[in-house]
């Protein structure tokens, strides 16, 4: 961009204020100046306040298409009528026939005759038809990370809708890098830069890619800091440390004791099969695609077995904090520890799931949000780690943990955004002497990698 094209975007953000913070008013303007951007803002800065602002004014006639998680579509129909009062907003259900249409002018002829449409992610092959025959003005990707696969379905449908009609084009994510660098490839397509032409040279070039008897391997990192100044251009990322004068966050890893050897079986068939006891015909793809299988199956089991043992402690924990005044959000990865905790908190709690129906969690949020009588928010660190504001909240406490460090802030940060007015607390309950271990120095790891590129 030249000088001048950032001082005209600047004074069209300021132009369109509407009540946001300073730096909204900056991602607005970065967003005005290109025809295609990321805007990777820490969660809970407001990203979907600014797109709804930036997209009305760089295609003010429309139509806009938002592509987001079913775990946020509800926040988006209810951000548009904040941001765009009187606005037809179309939500795409995933049952058959399923409609919902808010504002003035909602009509029930089609679903692109309102000036939003909002469709998740998984329904996008389904309706993929109607929705790209659509002069879209602008579309939105919202929690981008989610195309992270650049062979996945979802990631080509993706691609294919913003290859029609050269729409403006903005991508929303927290977490623009959630484990590795790979991670950012698809984005980069999308706004149409050029380190996204070919995720062979990417990946030589910034994922450390090796050739082995599989066929390249792209799961490392290099040259981290030159990746990290090609972005500049394209995508905006702000900290809330640096725009927010938000009380402070307090992370605290607590350790907790488990009966002996919780784990170890599943942990000793992981060991097994890493000495080499697998199927016959060692070195064909198929072959390892099985072994990864079983790997992660045995993994995965120990893992349960961990997050099960661990919620007395957490219930101990939990109702501590209840019994201060506080209201507190829980978060596991499993469905047996959800069910346990479920159990023990009866009506004082709410839970939502990857089964929670979409339109019925922005309910829970709202009860637990408004009524004093909900102390506790149990949710799957996935289904409600993304899309929610649950500022009542001051505590966090992950009763076990993800591979995905990402996976975790974004999950912390449900609480720690625009109008939190007290201190958070996060923390983990880490089982010592099990699984626990290796997966908390995995997740220290990660983050030491993505914090290279913040």
């Amino acid at each position: 961009l030249s000088p001048d094209d950032v001082d005209a975007a600047f004074h069209d953000a300021a132009g369109v204020e509407q009540g946001l913070f300073p730096h909204q008013i900056e991602g607005v303007a970065f967003l005005l100046g290109r025809q295609r951007a990321i805007l990777a803002d820490d969660m809970g800065l407001g990203k979907t306040r600014q797109a709804i602002v930036a997209l009305r004014h760089a295609a003010p006639n429309g139509p806009y298409l938002v592509v987001c998680p079913a775990s946020v579509k509800r926040n988006w129909a209810r951000e548009i009528q904040t941001g765009a009062p009187g606005a037809s907003t179309h939500v795409i259900e995933g049952g058959a026939g399923r409609r919902a249409e808010t504002g003035a002018g909602a009509r029930a002829e089609t679903p692109l005759d309102p000036e939003w449409v909002i469709v998740n992610y998984d329904l996008l092959g389904k309706h993929m038809h109607t929705l790209e025959r659509a002069a879209w003005a602008g579309i939105v990707f919202d929690e981008a990370h989610y195309l992270k696969n650049h062979t996945s379905a979802r990631s080509k449908l993706a691609r294919q809708l913003a290859a029609s009609f050269r729409p403006v084009v903005y991508l929303l994510t927290g977490t623009p890098l959630t484990s590795r660098p790979r991670d950012l490839f698809v984005l980069l397509q999308l706004v149409g830069h050029p380190l996204g032409r070919s995720f062979l040279s990417f990946a030589k070039r910034y994922c450390a890619a090796e050739r082995n008897e599989f066929g390249w391997q792209t799961r490392g990192a290099s040259n981290i800091e030159e990746l990290t100044v090609q972005l500049h251009g394209v995508m905006l990322r702000r900290s809330k440390d640096q725009v927010l004068a938000l009380p402070p966050k307090l992370r605290t890893w607590l350790p907790v004791q488990v009966p002996k050897g919780t784990g170890v079986r599943d942990m000793r068939k992981v060991v097994e099969l890493l000495m080499g006891e697998r199927d016959p015909a060692p070195g064909s793809a198929i072959d390892q695609r099985r072994l990864r299988g079983r790997l992660l199956q045995a993994v995965t089991k120990a893992r349960q077995r961990v997050a099960g043992v661990k919620v007395e402690a957490t219930i101990d924990f939990v109702n501590g904090a209840v019994e201060q005044g506080e209201k507190v959000i829980v978060f596991s990865c499993f469905e047996e520890p959800m069910d346990a905790l479920a159990s023990a908190f009866k009506d004082a709690a709410v839970v939502l799931t990857g089964k929670t129906p979409a339109d019925r969690r922005q309910d829970l949020v709202d009860r637990f949000q408004n009524d004093d009588r909900i102390r506790i928010f149990l949710a799957n660190i996935i289904a409600g780690g993304i899309g929610t504001n649950l500022t009542a909240a001051t505590q966090v406490v992950f009763n076990d943990l993800d591979w995905v460090p990402a996976n975790h802030w974004q999950a912390e940060d449900r609480i720690y955004r625009i109008g939190q007015l007290k201190p958070a607390f996060v923390t983990y309950i880490v089982a010592e002497k099990t699984l626990d271990d290796f997966v908390a120095a995995l997740l220290e790891q990660k983050a030491r990698t993505i914090g290279v590129l913040e």
